[in-house]
């Protein structure tokens, strides 16, 4: 199993556009969610898909803060 300092450096090679710190912010669990679909954007179009987890929101808004 990978430690969230392992989990933020495979998400850093492979999303080189989020900073560390950014990462480092979030919990363990979020981010070997995130990295595992990160994982499947590698693979082939419908290989094997990605299934929102329950606990995450299908839509989520902002309001603006003006």
């Amino acid at each position: 199993m990978l430690s969230k300092n392992q989990v933020i450096d495979a998400i850093s090679r492979l999303n080189p556009t989020a900073p560390m710190h950014w990462l480092a912010r979030f919990e363990l669990d979020a981010l070997r969610k995130y990295y595992e679909h990160l994982l499947l954007t590698l693979e082939p179009r419908g290989s094997r898909g990605w299934i929102r987890p329950n606990d995450s929101a299908a839509v989520v808004t902002r309001r603006p803060a003006a």
